[in-house]
């Protein structure tokens, strides 16, 4: 009966490997299988080897080793894996950007969903902030460089990354930290915005990647196609989508909401239906 044991390859030549035992020692086996350095492989019960044998297989898998630890570091440090978003959150005004976020609410990446979006996504180095930072530079950003017209609609939409994760949290946190921004801008261009969130469903945002668009316009979109409002996708901006909304709001209350300014109500009627929205609208 044969006793095996593992161990680690640290060199092959020639069909031979130097093997590291779990006891720190180095022994030299014939590979009956195809192996690479750093794989884990079966020894046969440990042979009697020359102390010359011992000390030259030693030193060349010492220098193995260094190899193999360069290649671990590289991986680790210089191409670290890629960490999978958690959540998503974005910010729909005249530009549109969207961020990748990790469990722990910090921006993994940030993405252009339209022209202006994309111009400003460049300008953004936030990978790696909390999401109240890249949130405030985005607003300061997006009202620095003119890009918030008077009165303009701001949308905060947000999904969790898979139909698990409950949004409606990071929504609200979002909503708030956009709010903060928009105050500490001290224009009356931001003072003036409106702003209103959403959270929808993992479904809705990833069609809304598909199409190109705002998770916030797209999910308007399936609103409004929805209760009837004659729009297409390409139709709804930044300037009108309160009209839309007012309108979505009008058709499933029966209320007149249209034009009065408070859009609380509306953004309630939004919220709600658009989460439970799985289906997509063609």
């Amino acid at each position: 009966m044969t006793n095996a044991q593992f161990g680690v390859v640290m060199e092959i030549r020639r069909g031979r490997a130097i093997v590291m035992t779990p006891h720190g020692a180095f022994e030299r086996i014939k590979l009956d299988l195809p192996a690479n350095v750093g794989d884990m492989v079966t020894l046969p019960v440990p042979t009697f080897t020359s102390h010359r044998l011992r000390v030259r297989s030693t030193v060349a898998s010492v220098a193995a080793a260094v190899v193999v630890c360069a290649g671990l570091l590289h991986a680790i440090f210089i191409a670290p894996p890629k960490v999978e978003a958690y959540a998503f959150v974005s910010l729909d005004m005249s530009p549109s950007v969207s961020l990748d976020l990790s469990d722990h609410m910090t921006v993994l990446d940030v993405h252009g969903l339209n022209a202006a979006g994309k111009k400003l996504a460049k300008s953004l180095h936030v990978n790696g902030d909390k999401l109240s930072t890249a949130i405030r530079l985005v607003v300061h950003n997006t009202v620095q460089e003119g890009m918030l017209p008077a009165n303009d609609t701001i949308i905060v939409a947000a999904a969790g990354a898979d139909a698990h994760t409950d949004a409606s949290e990071i929504e609200a946190q979002a909503t708030s930290d956009v709010h903060s921004a928009l105050k500490a801008a001290g224009t009356s261009v931001a003072q003036k915005a409106n702003v209103y969130s959403m959270d929808v469903s993992s479904s809705v945002w990833n069609e809304a990647m598909k199409q190109d668009v705002s998770p916030g316009k797209y999910a308007t979109y399936l609103l409004a196609h929805q209760v009837g409002v004659p729009v297409s996708l390409a139709d709804i901006n930044s300037s009108n989508i309160q009209m839309v909304l007012a309108q979505v709001h009008d058709l499933q209350t029966g209320e007149s909401q249209l034009n009065t300014g408070d859009y609380s109500k509306v953004a309630s009627i939004v919220g709600t239906t658009v989460s439970s929205t799985s289906s997509t609208v063609k």
